[in-house]
């Protein structure tokens, strides 16, 4: 019987922390989560700094801007439907100009 004030310490004590490594351990999910979701903001922007910079770089050339300029503000002169033939499409005498972006 001498043991059972020290023993019932003991239990009260395992108790609190128990409970507050439970506490502890609910607040560290939260701020993991959090970090997570962090670094996914911050990955998404670091890709659109990445397309701004090639955007910049490209826009830098005033030919590129005009045909930019062209091909989104194109006004037709005519009302007639502009139709493409295959032997048209085929020629291979115009210049086709393609634009291309390496990272």
């Amino acid at each position: 019987m001498k043991y059972t004030k020290s023993i019932i310490f003991f239990l009260i004590l395992n108790l609190i922390l128990v409970f507050s490594m439970i506490f502890i351990a609910k607040n560290t999910r939260e701020i993991e989560k959090n970090n997570h979701n962090l670094k996914i903001k911050i990955s998404k922007i670091s890709e659109n700094l990445k397309i701004n910079k090639v955007e910049l770089s490209a826009h830098q050339n005033s030919s590129y801007l005009k045909m930019l300029y062209e091909l989104y503000f194109y006004v037709p002169q005519n009302k007639i439907p502009f139709i493409v033939k295959i032997d048209k499409f085929s020629n291979q005498e115009k210049n086709v100009k393609l634009v291309s972006s390496k990272n």
